[in-house]
């Protein structure tokens, strides 16, 4: 068990007993324990909330109580060395504290967060592959661990060996969806972090889907639509971010695309329209106009060695087998099919009946 004290523990009771939106920032202006203690006393007149979150303090285990937590997460506060102050901009909103798997200083360091539709489309897919591989060299990328293309920005930035966060809707032992467990294990693993303001054993239910979304919308100095239908949850992540004065980015999509129906309307609301990862880049003053490349850079100079490696081990005109290309490369099946897997995710390899093939850059 982990043991927490004085405020730390305070408020990790407190993420036990309340749902984001609930009237609780003001309350614990005076204090995480003295608020405790108001609510375990009677003291505590808030109403329906009050009552809800009584029943919920005495459903707790009494270790719980006394400060025990469950093993493997940190559990930051407002003050913590690492804990990001872009938070504070939600204001009223802001989470009371965060439970964190992995390097909680990434959560300090400058991050884009790029969020999509969860069907997303093989353009969704290949435009968010593109701009998060250029993207994780200068920043963290933070996204919500989803199908489609929050699971291809998390994928790309691993395979660039760079670091990302994923927002959790329920409690960081609750992945959701499950079948990305290993993908999230990896991200840890790497360096980068999985965060919730949900404890240990909340499930990822709808409303908390809808308010995990502010937090990626203050944690990125920016956010990125890729590709949203009218309905998805990014636009939703789109407007907590505008509201606190963050700029809205969305890449344009086919007018003939429901699934781009969403980036689109966005672009003739409030949204800045971007093209490409230097689009991003110039938005947020990472680069100077003159510094972007009149024409774009080869994919084949951006390409960590290892893939130039085994991209060179293609041929384009024939399709050559994993043994072959590995033997070549001079890598391991593994390295080798990681790195193919990744060629193929940006347009410059393909696969044929098991086989692989070069495509020209």
């Amino acid at each position: 068990m982990t043991i927490f004290t004085g405020e730390r523990m305070a408020r990790a009771i407190w993420s036990y007993l309340c749902e984001p939106g609930d009237p609780v920032q003001q309350l614990l202006a005076g204090g995480a324990e003295q608020a405790l203690d108001d609510l375990a006393s009677g003291r505590l007149n808030l109403t329906i909330h009050a009552e809800r979150w009584r029943m919920r303090l005495a459903g707790l285990e009494a270790s719980m109580l006394a400060g025990h937590f469950p093993d493997g997460a940190d559990y930051l506060i407002p003050g913590d060395e690492h804990w990001p102050a872009s938070l504070d901009d939600l204001g009223d909103l802001a989470p009371i504290g965060l439970w964190v798997r992995g390097d909680s200083g990434i959560l300090t360091m400058p991050g884009i967060s790029i969020v999509g539709a969860r069907a997303a489309t093989g353009y969704g897919v290949e435009i968010a592959t593109r701009f998060s591989a250029a993207l994780c060299s200068s920043h963290v990328l933070i996204s919500g661990g989803a199908y489609g293309i929050d699971a291809a920005v998390h994928r790309t930035a691993l395979s660039r060996r760079g670091r990302t966060i994923v927002v959790a809707a329920g409690g960081i032992d609750r992945i959701y969806p499950t079948s990305h467990r290993d993908l999230v294990e990896t991200i840890i693993v790497a360096g980068g972090a999985l965060i919730s303001e949900q404890p240990h054993g909340a499930a990822p239910a709808r409303h908390r889907f809808l308010s995990r979304n502010r937090i990626i919308a203050a944690l990125g100095r920016t956010t990125v639509v890729v590709e949203a239908a009218l309905r998805s949850g990014a636009l939703a992540t789109a407007r907590r971010a505008a509201e606190i004065g963050r700029d809205v980015c969305a890449v344009p999509g086919p007018v003939t695309s429901l699934a781009s129906s969403g980036t689109n309307q966005l672009l003739r609301d409030f949204g800045i329209c971007v093209t490409s990862p230097e689009d991003v880049l110039e938005l947020l003053g990472s680069i100077e106009p003159d510094q972007l490349p009149a024409t774009p850079d080869s994919s084949y100079d951006r390409l960590p060695e290892r893939d130039k490696k085994v991209w060179n081990a293609l041929e384009p005109a024939s399709i050559r087998s994993l043994p072959g290309v590995a033997r070549d490369a001079g890598l391991t099946a593994s390295e080798t099919v990681s790195s193919l897997e990744f060629l193929r995710s940006i347009g410059m390899a393909r696969s044929i009946a098991g086989r692989w093939t070069r495509v020209a850059v």
